[in-house]
């Protein structure tokens, strides 16, 4: 089967990464269903290119399956499956609830697993189709101040793993593609553990958060989408991905050195340097009506 026949659902398509891969597999001839929370069913064109918006709220299991089965009753089967919707959260581990922490797991993780049972029994039956969970290169380097999102993404990595052993002999692809800091909407939508507006953690915090909003080995998101789409026409695609160069030699490097190593680079990338003026993202600027 060539790509101009195949479907594609790509959740968490009205931006960033989702969107830019929606457009992506939409110009190579794949039919494109994009989920957000506040779809209405609607044909769409973004970048030259038409597909289907529907609802889907991650953390509903009717939502779920009612957009998995609208996809289904008019195509039969879904080919691919790009697993991007999810949200930031960012706090001091410390600071952060459990009941904080369950919602970056909620969507980002549990979320994933709900579109995947009622995705993955057709793929199963059909003996074919591809599984592209979006991950973070945080998910092996875990950023300070991060810390529940990068706890998630490295359980959608390990998700990807164990789905790699379950589905191969149903002939199901399941690949992880790891972008590294993508230039996005997320520190807009990023969300903030209640206490760290009065954090104890002020100086770390905004040295961190202020480097991972900047522009540091940063690219757009169409970088993302086209390693997805190379992922989605191999026959058989690695466990996982990481996308972009400067990325993918940390990544290298890092697998032939102690992780006292890899704990000093990021330290240095993201904890030694004060925030310069004139940056994106301050402490002040997020929480100057939290004081």
């Amino acid at each position: 089967m060539n790509n101009h026949h195949q479907v594609v659902l790509v959740t968490g398509a009205s931006s960033g990464i989702g969107q830019a891969v929606a457009q992506t597999m939409a110009k190579n001839g794949y039919i494109v269903y994009g989920t957000s929370r506040r779809a209405a069913y609607e044909t769409v064109e973004n970048g030259g290119v038409r597909y289907v918006m529907v609802p889907m709220t991650l953390e509903d299991e009717a939502s779920v399956k009612n957009a998995v089965d609208y996809v289904l009753q008019r195509h039969g089967r879904i080919d691919v499956l790009v697993n991007n919707a999810g949200l930031g959260t960012a706090g001091a581990i410390e600071e952060t609830t459990a009941e904080e922490a369950f919602l970056q797991f909620n969507a980002g993780y549990f979320g994933i697993i709900r579109v995947l049972n009622h995705v993955l029994p057709h793929m199963r039956e059909a003996k074919s189709g591809t599984v592209i969970n979006i991950g973070s290169v945080s998910s092996y380097f875990p950023v300070p101040f991060q810390g529940v999102y990068s706890n998630m993404k490295a359980a959608v990595f390990s998700l990807t793993a164990v789905l790699r052993f379950e589905l191969k002999p149903f002939g199901v692809n399941v690949c992880a593609v790891e972008p590294g800091n993508t230039r996005t909407n997320i520190i807009k939508s990023r969300i903030y553990a209640e206490k760290t507006a009065h954090t104890a953690y002020r100086q770390p915090l905004e040295r961190a958060l202020t480097t991972v909003n900047s522009n540091i080995y940063s690219y757009g998101p169409e970088k993302c989408a086209k390693v997805v789409l190379k992922m989605a026409k191999k026959k058989n695609p690695p466990a996982r991905v990481t996308v972009g160069f400067e990325y993918k030699l940390i990544h290298a490097v890092s697998r032939f050195v102690p992780w006292c190593v890899v704990e000093h680079f990021i330290r240095k990338v993201y904890l030694y340097k004060s925030p310069q003026k004139g940056t994106t993202w301050t402490f002040d600027g997020q929480f100057k009506n939290s004081k």
